[in-house]
């Protein structure tokens, strides 16, 4: 029981009831007596108005439990007047959102009646009505299934086992509110124009039902909500495992990749292979790779410039020069990790004396000229440097190169008189030039062979003085 309210407006401070209502309750009970065993109920409806002083509302009670019976007994007088207006007010809204009709009514009140007064039931191909009144053998008039399909879905009616439709504690509600209202029920629906649902009564138990299986429901979608959310993070930790250990498949294969091509590249290039170089003299070296049978020797070139320092051979055959010695162990690794010789190995040399002085410098002998190419028949050029003809200067590459250009098309001038033209200029210019250089020497010389345009051709020896041919005169009749 919740803790009274103490108001200021009773005297000696008293508690107001809980009236239960949205305004507050304007009856309370104060104390009264020597020892405030007693109480006195006062009233602020019943009291001044105008100063707002409250009433006292019978006599003093000698026990508070006398007091509060008297005050609540009070209070229910007040009370009333609030309490019928607010039914009246649910009264008109139930009327209003209803939607009932005359034919309704009717059929909700033959559902009331007992079996032998009247009633409705189904006769195997449709619903009919018996008024209350009519014979007893009287089947009733038809009624359109539609329209008791919809009032028994709106928890008006029921119909039990045996075909019988029969009214329930709704239905009566109902007939209740509109029994004093029927000339404000709405005309019959015409056909095929019912509603589609109709509104239960608001304080119903076919109301308390639907907000029943509401909640139901509701619930229902919070537990498949629970179950879902559950699911979607059960699948979304095991997606995230899986894409992890993709991704960590996917970095270790990426790295196994890697260091396949790295193990490949350091065969191939035979990174691994520990060289040994050996010294045999001064700037020579044999050089020895592990796990190779193969050995390669290594001259430090300290007198020709000309070429890198670090030359390489294997088996008396040149193979490469290198500027740094460590170009040349890269070298050497390669070599070796191809696998391939070059050259034959020779035996060892039998201890004999030598026929010729050896030379005291290992690197003077490695050191000497090679041998001069043997030039074979087809190789060999047909003269040699100092008796090939010199080149004349009218063979220069840039004229022979303008000479044998592709003739193009100009527009508006013809190809081969273009080239002609480029031709004879040439053929004067080298003309002049030999012109020019056998003056004061007594003798002239031959001219080019260069093939003339067509047209006049100049002498072979010019002359100063040339005369132009002359122009026969055209005789005119």
């Amino acid at each position: 029981m919740p803790t009274p309210t103490r108001a200021p407006w009773i005297p000696g401070g008293g508690t107001a009831l809980e009236w239960g209502l949205r305004n507050p309750c304007p009856v309370g009970v104060g104390p009264a007596g020597h020892r405030g065993e007693g109480g006195a109920v006062w009233c602020l409806s019943c009291g001044d108005r105008y100063s707002g002083r409250p009433a006292q509302v019978g006599d003093t009670h000698g026990h508070r439990d006398d007091a509060h019976h008297a005050a609540r007994l009070h209070a229910d007088d007040h009370e009333a007047d609030f309490r019928r207006f607010v039914a009246a007010q649910r009264t008109r809204e139930a009327r209003e959102q209803s939607g009932w009709t005359a034919r309704v009514y009717a059929l909700v009140t033959a559902a009331t009646l007992h079996p032998s007064e009247g009633g409705v039931w189904w006769d195997g191909t449709g619903y009919r009505l018996v008024p209350a009144g009519a014979r007893l053998d009287a089947k009733g008039r038809r009624v359109r299934r539609k329209v008791v399909e919809l009032v028994i879905a709106a928890g008006f009616l029921r119909q039990d086992e045996r075909g019988d439709v029969v009214a329930t504690a709704d239905g009566r509600a109902m007939l209740t509110i509109w029994r004093h209202h029927r000339a404000d029920l709405a005309e019959p629906w015409p056909a095929r124009h019912e509603p589609q649902a109709l509104p239960p009564l608001p304080s119903g138990e076919e109301a308390a039902r639907r907000r029943e299986a509401t909640r139901q429901r509701a619930l229902e979608l919070e537990r498949q909500a629970a179950q879902s959310r559950a699911e979607f993070l059960r699948r979304r930790e095991e997606v995230e495992r899986q894409h992890q250990a993709e991704r960590e498949a996917k970095h270790q294969r990426r790295a196994d990749e890697q260091a396949e091509r790295e193990r490949a590249e350091r065969a191939r290039t035979g990174a691994d292979i520990d060289l040994t170089w050996s010294a045999v003299g001064a700037g020579r070296w044999t050089v020895t790779g592990s796990g190779h049978d193969r050995q390669l020797d290594v001259t430090l070139n300290d007198r020709d410039f000309a070429h890198d320092p670090y030359e390489i051979r294997e088996n008396g055959h040149f193979i490469s020069r290198h500027p740094y010695r460590h170009q040349a162990d890269a070298a050497v690794r390669q070599l070796l990790a191809d696998g391939v010789e070059i050259g034959d190995r020779t035996p060892e040399p039998t201890p004999a004396s030598p026929t010729r002085p050896a030379v005291d410098n290992p690197a003077d002998r490695w050191h000497q000229a090679p041998p001069p190419p043997i030039l074979e028949k087809e190789n060999t050029p047909e003269h040699s440097p100092r008796q090939r003809p010199a080149r004349r200067p009218m063979e220069s590459t840039v004229l022979r190169t303008r000479l044998r250009r592709p003739q193009r098309s100009v527009p508006g001038h013809p190809g081969p008189r273009r080239a002609d033209r480029d031709r004879g200029e040439a053929r004067g210019r080298l003309d002049a030039q030999e012109r020019r250089r056998g003056v004061g020497r007594g003798s002239c010389r031959q001219p080019t062979g260069l093939p003339h345009p067509p047209g006049p051709q100049p002498s072979s020896c010019p002359s100063p003085h040339r005369s132009r041919p002359r122009r026969r005169k055209s005789s005119t009749g």
